[in-house]
């Protein structure tokens, strides 16, 4: 069953004489005219590929790793093989203590899908042809995970079962150290063979049409994704999948 119900940080001048009065006029006259024919210029210049990343949790919105935190890398990685390609980070707390009980970390986890949907309903609406990928890690690949794939996350108090963006042209989707996820994903990579500590039901484990888009990079020693009790593990697949996300990536983009 799918888990996809889809509703689809770059005065006039004065006259002095009646002959220098008379040009001046004569000029604006002339631009004038020139503005209404020419063609009205575009309201925004669209990239090719535009990336949203969403950092993990207790990570900087501000700083070194621009708003990424451990997705700092990956996003990079991408802008640096495609000149040209733009980013933003998603704007939100990112705060908490993992965990089902943490009130802070749910409400930063609802406000995060609910930012990540308004940020690329913005963009998407404005640059309809622009090739759009994901990038989440931990907190951040959950926002993600719930805003594309649906099917709500009563643990973090979002009820409402539909998609949020699955509507707009996302091309490729990363997302390590998901705690979302659940054994039978077949866009898991990676060792872990137990589920997060918010995993889906195992009726979730489809995201849709966008299952070919997606990695989602997880290891049986991880805390968070897995029921392991490594946070090195956790915070350590860039340096594991850094280059197979990007050759991902590519072959996803063309």
């Amino acid at each position: 069953m799918s888990r996809m119900p889809v509703n689809t940080a770059i005065m006039a001048p004065s006259a002095q004489t009646s002959t220098m009065y008379t040009t001046y006029s004569l000029i604006v006259s002339l631009l004038t005219v020139s503005s209404l024919c020419a063609p009205a210029p575009a309201a925004t210049s669209c990239p090719d590929i535009h990336i949203f990343g969403a950092r993990n949790t207790g990570t900087s919105q501000t700083g070194t790793q621009k708003g990424y935190g451990a997705a700092y890398p990956f996003v990079t990685d991408i802008l640096n093989a495609y000149p040209g390609s733009t980013a933003e980070a998603i704007i939100y707390p990112a705060n908490g203590t993992a965990s089902l009980t943490d009130a802070t970390y749910k409400a930063s986890v609802r406000a995060g899908v609910a930012n990540l949907t308004a940020q690329v309903k913005s963009f998407a609406g404005r640059c309809t042809a622009t090739k759009l990928v994901l990038v989440g890690y931990s907190q951040g690949a959950k926002i993600i995970d719930d805003a594309l794939c649906g099917g709500g996350d009563p643990n973090s108090g979002i009820s409402d079962t539909a998609a949020t963006i699955a509507q707009f042209n996302i091309k490729a989707v990363l997302l390590p150290g998901d705690d979302r996820f659940t054994p039978g994903e077949s866009f898991h990579v990676g060792n872990a063979t137990h589920g997060g500590f918010d995993a889906r039901p195992a009726d979730q484990v489809s995201c849709g049409k966008y299952d070919a888009a997606i990695q989602l990079y997880c290891d049986a020693e991880d805390e968070f994704c897995s029921n392991g009790t490594s946070l090195a593990v956790h915070n350590g697949y860039y340096k594991e999948f850094g280059s197979k996300a990007l050759a991902f990536v590519k072959s996803r983009l063309g």
